[in-house]
């Protein structure tokens, strides 16, 4: 099959899945987040059990944002200067390496807190080198009106994917003990990276070199590049700073979920997953929507009004009127709205940002939503100490709801999407 006849023929989600190459990815992507999810849980436990203290747990999330913080401008240059399929199988093989000599450790030394974090920080550091490489990878393996719906199913799936590996993680911690399940992980980002390796390699999987990117040595101009493009691109310029403002919000809704459980409806651990469920529930079906209705045509407004607007509107209703009954539906409404909102955007970005600038592009988008997480985690859980989680959900939805309402006014967003309007800046 030539590269223009990829480009041209539709497909369904088995036809998307008969795609090998896009197969040996979605597989990987899957065995990462299963063995990854369960290790996390693992983590948090041994820690947990060894010193019963929250702010130990809590070193581990910081030194895990500062890692991503860190190196995700780093990663998004590299995969705009290397080989894509490469960089991906380094990242898989260096998180296994590295996870075999935490478990060394902690087989050998028993617990070491300052072990954990540094392999905390080297297996997210690697993380977001993989991360935009993949998401720069499969506009080249998958046809161009596939790729919603190719996006979809790989959101979809890591969803579920991470909802049963933090449930796995569990079991094996009563079952075989806490370090097994971090050595799970080493061994899923094996078959990861033995999966990504089968992939045949192809010059497509190199960026774009007519503009003579890779003969530059300078890391940092490339870098400054990836800015500056970004900024006379104003539809995504703009919607990547409105990410900075919902995803605060919602970091605040999420993290605190177990809060409104226990606090405002007074239920148990059982009302917790069941609101976490139907969350990831809704994640599955929200991703999968964008390809059925066309969203990508309208990235835009698919991204403002679901993700700012509407999902904001109902963090005020579960402030206002907390029940059961009501929040049930509402959190699984806004998992959908949230994930059709990022596939959106996700598949509008592949198809409008240049090969060239991709891993750039992710890498910078990837930043602001790293970094904005310990500001929302932190205020947050200064809100609900001060007045209470329904006043803190109150505040956080009022604030989003604002933040969504402001972006309805830059026309540029407004008109996202592809293929982009004629009049559109190259």
């Amino acid at each position: 099959m030539t590269a223009e006849q990829t480009r041209t023929e539709g497909g369904t989600y088995a036809s998307i899945l008969r795609n090998a190459p896009f197969l040996k990815l979605f597989s990987a992507g899957i065995a990462s987040v299963l063995g990854g999810t369960a290790a996390q849980v693992c983590l948090v436990w041994l820690i947990f059990a060894a010193t019963h203290s929250s702010i130990d747990i809590a070193y581990l999330g910081v030194v895990g944002s500062l890692s991503a913080i860190a190196f995700s401008l780093i990663g998004g240059t590299l995969v705009d200067r290397y080989d894509r399929r490469r960089l991906m199988i380094l990242s898989d093989f260096a998180r296994a390496a590295m996870t075999v000599a935490l478990v060394l450790v902690l087989l050998l030394y028993g617990f070491d807190l300052v072990a954990i974090l540094f392999a905390e920080f080297v297996l997210t550091a690697f993380t977001v080198v993989f991360n935009p490489a993949e998401q720069s990878l499969i506009p080249a393996v998958v046809p161009g009106q596939n790729l919603p719906d190719a996006n979809g199913l790989v959101r979809s799936s890591r969803n579920a994917a991470g909802f049963v590996g933090a449930s796995v993680g569990g079991v094996l911690i009563v079952t075989l003990g806490a370090v097994p399940g971090v050595a799970a992980m080493g061994g899923t980002f094996l078959v990861s990276g033995i999966l990504i390796s089968l992939i045949a390699p192809n010059r497509t999987f190199l960026p774009s070199l007519a503009s003579g990117l890779r003969r530059r040595a300078r890391f940092l101009s490339d870098l400054r590049e990836g800015f500056a493009w970004l900024y006379r691109s104003p539809g995504l310029f703009q919607l990547t700073i409105s990410a900075t403002f919902f995803n605060f919000f919602s970091a605040v809704f999420g993290t605190f979920l177990v809060f409104y459980a226990s606090g405002l409806l007074h239920g148990s651990a059982l009302v917790f997953g069941g609101l976490l469920a139907v969350e990831v529930a809704g994640n599955g079906l929200g991703a999968l929507l964008v390809g059925r209705v066309g969203a990508v045509r309208y990235a835009g407004k698919a991204w403002v009004v679901p993700y700012g607007v509407v999902s904001a509107g109902f963090v005020i209703l579960l402030a206002l009127f907390p029940s059961l009954p009501l929040a049930l539906p509402l959190v699984f409404a806004i998992g959908l709205f949230s994930s059709f909102a990022g596939t959106a955007w996700l598949s509008a970005a592949q198809l409008l940002v240049p090969s060239e600038m991709q891993g750039r592009y992710f890498g910078i988008d990837g930043l602001g939503s790293w970094a904005i997480i310990p500001l929302a985690t932190i205020l947050g859980g200064l809100l609900i100490a001060s007045v209470g989680i329904g006043e803190t959900y109150l505040l956080a939805g009022v604030g989003w709801l604002l933040a969504g309402l402001l972006f309805l006014i830059p026309r540029a967003l407004w008109r996202l999407g592809y293929p982009p309007p004629a009049t559109a800046p190259s």
